[in-house]
């Protein structure tokens, strides 16, 4: 995509207004973190008050250290961490997230394939920490390979949040202009049939 994601509009309203409109319905504690040259403005302009900003500390535009900042910003033992190029996001499936993550480093959704879904799982917020912080000053920018340190994984079969009735539409993430008019054109169908 040729703009920032977070501005791009479906139905009227910037897709980080999805995620965090379905987001709010588990927690009041609800961050977004933005690059260190992005402008907060631009976002406190979008988003509920309630929703705390923050920016990251380094230059370098990689999920990783949007992951970092969130986590040093986070009062909770655990955290959802979210993309915000995913406007399904699904309350329900987070929730299951949650439980499967008690007493673990993460929960994470797993697919047959062994593909993994680390921009929508469910971290233990000091482990996440150390382990992140410690990637970041050896200079690691892959997420799986933050994930491949911490010990307690949870990996969580997609087809189990598929039979507790989430409809898997909920992990799809917005890539490309053709996955763009994809979500518009599901979201329209959504909201006409209500």
């Amino acid at each position: 995509m040729k703009s920032n994601k977070v501005f791009l509009k479906i139905n009227g309203e910037p897709l980080l207004m999805h995620v965090v409109r379905e987001t709010s319905k588990i927690s009041d504690h609800i961050i977004v973190a933005i690059g260190k040259d992005d402008k907060e403005e631009d976002y406190a302009y979008i988003l509920p008050k309630s929703v705390k900003i923050v920016h990251d500390k380094t230059e370098t535009k990689a999920a990783l250290h949007g992951m970092l900042t969130g986590l040093e910003a986070i009062e909770t033992d655990y955290a959802i961490i979210l993309a915000v190029d995913t406007p399904f996001i699904n309350a329900n499936v987070i929730k299951q997230l949650q439980f499967e993550a008690q007493g673990l480093d993460i929960a994470i959704p797993t697919w047959a394939n062994g593909n993994i879904e680390p921009l929508y799982a469910v971290y233990n917020v000091a482990t996440t920490l150390w382990v992140l912080k410690k990637a970041v000053n050896e200079g690691e920018i892959r997420i799986k390979e933050v994930i491949n340190k911490l010990k307690n994984i949870n990996y969580v079969p997609i087809e189990k949040f598929k039979d507790s009735g989430a409809n898997l539409n909920c992990f799809f993430n917005i890539n490309t202009p053709e996955d763009l008019k994809r979500a518009k054109q599901v979201l329209n169908r959504k909201y006409s049939t209500n």
